[in-house]
């Protein structure tokens, strides 16, 4: 009987220590391309993601976007611009280029899920925002391509950043 309190205390008592560890989400959301295809210089190239909620500006937030293509993507890297408009519309930007493949070219980097690979990567970390309220932000493509082919998917995830300490302002 003992034993399986013990048991009983373990179960319950881990998932909250993980759920208390792990870092919070404020916003995640993901976009299909039309026809997996993003175009870079007509309509299309912009992906806009609205009502991003952010409550406090005492806290830091990490940026983190996803893509989902499939083997046959015709480029190696993603560039894009990453256009963080606050709700007063002050508008911030940065360009940012995500590899899909190692060093040597030949294989994706990411984790393959059989037809299609998905690459997350964390493109801005422990950043301030200066408003509370409602953000908007705006991903254009910046490749040197006129299309990217077979890219199905960008996902948007901004979560508040893990810091262990706070500096002084």
């Amino acid at each position: 009987m003992k034993k399986a309190f013990n048991y009983l205390v373990v179960l319950i008592v881990l998932p909250i220590i993980f759920i208390s560890c792990s870092k919070e989400q404020v916003y995640e959301n993901s976009i299909s391309f039309p026809n997996n295809t993003w175009q870079r210089i007509e309509e299309g190239k912009d992906i806009t993601f609205e009502k991003i909620n952010i409550k406090s500006v005492k806290d830091d937030y990490d940026f983190n976007i996803s893509f989902i293509h499939k083997p046959t993507i015709n480029v190696d890297q993603i560039s894009f611009i990453l256009r963080i408009i606050s709700p007063s519309g002050i508008s911030k930007e940065t360009i940012h280029t995500i590899e899909l493949k190692g060093r040597d070219k030949d294989k994706f980097i990411g984790n393959n899920l059989g037809e299609i690979i998905e690459i997350k990567e964390v493109v801005k970390q422990y950043t301030t925002l200066p408003e509370v309220g409602e953000y908007k932000i705006i991903i254009s493509n910046y490749s040197d391509r006129y299309e990217i082919r077979d890219l199905e998917k960008i996902t948007l995830e901004v979560i508040k950043s893990n810091l262990d300490y706070k500096i002084e302002k």
